[in-house]
């Protein structure tokens, strides 16, 4: 407990980065209520911490501004996506979690059930059966904001175990309908959170064989202008025989790098 007076700093010794970096208090009387320990990180800047320690102490972390910050715009952003695509038509369901296993890309995390020993629960990899059973419910657009979980290897665009995906079905529509569907939905919400930066108005497309044979990736950073080139002539007659046996025995072999 302090007891004082609150007065505003001198001009040169103000701290913008702080919330209070324009006050001082100037204090009479101080009395230890409550001892406290010392934090094992710092609430304020960003400092760069290791992440077993940011994770062991998580709700002192999420104090930080960028992760509260973070936070709040997904909030924010999931809200204009629910709004956007009640807008357009699509009605948004929670399918269940405790479900059958099926088969998708990756392994099932599996639940034990308590009332039948012996038999579990798969946790879905994507809502696909459930999305399909309500198109022939009669309900044209569906959509939810759906977790999804896969036993398969972390990425670095996509954490272990789970994540959250804008999950989506329309029924009786070909490609170009739900391109331009969605392009304004995904559009808008890029426009509301992009703090004025430029949205593309149309999105480009790149057919798949066209995207492995420029980039090596079918989702290329088109933001890199370099792409993979034809060099099939520099090995045909090099010393390089593993690309130039291959060149030579089959006329249809090409080399790009």
């Amino acid at each position: 407990r302090v007891d004082g007076e609150v007065k505003a700093r001198l001009a040169e010794t103000a701290n913008a980065n702080l919330p209070t970096g324009e006050i001082e208090v100037f204090a009479r009387e101080i009395e230890v209520l409550s001892a406290a320990r010392e934090l094992p990180l710092p609430v304020f800047g960003e400092p760069d911490y290791p992440e077993d320690i940011r994770l062991k102490y998580r709700f002192l972390d999420l104090r930080r501004d960028t992760l509260h910050k973070n936070i709040v715009a997904r909030t924010k952003i999931i809200a204009e996506m629910r709004k956007r695509m009640g807008e357009v038509g699509f009605t948004e369901f929670s399918t269940p979690i405790l479900t059958a296993s099926s088969p998708e890309g990756a392994r099932d995390f599996l639940v034990p059930s308590r009332i039948h020993p012996g038999t579990f629960y798969a946790l879905p990899q994507a809502p696909q059966i459930y999305k399909q059973l309500i198109m022939v419910s009669g309900f044209d657009r569906y959509f939810q904001i759906a977790p999804c979980f896969r036993d398969e290897d972390p990425r670095a665009d996509r954490l272990p175990g789970e994540f959250y995906q804008l999950d989506l079905e329309m029924s009786f529509v070909e490609q170009d309908d739900v391109l331009a569907t969605m392009e304004p939905v995904m559009r808008g919400v890029f426009e509301t959170f992009a703090a004025g930066k430029p949205v593309t108005q149309e999105f480009p497309r790149i057919a798949y064989d066209v995207a492995m044979r420029k980039y090596g990736t079918d989702k290329p950073d088109l933001r890199n202008p370099i792409e993979m080139q034809a060099v099939s002539d520099h090995f045909r007659e090099s010393g390089f025989k593993v690309f130039a046996n291959i060149l030579a025995n089959d006329p249809k072999a090409e080399v790009w790098a």
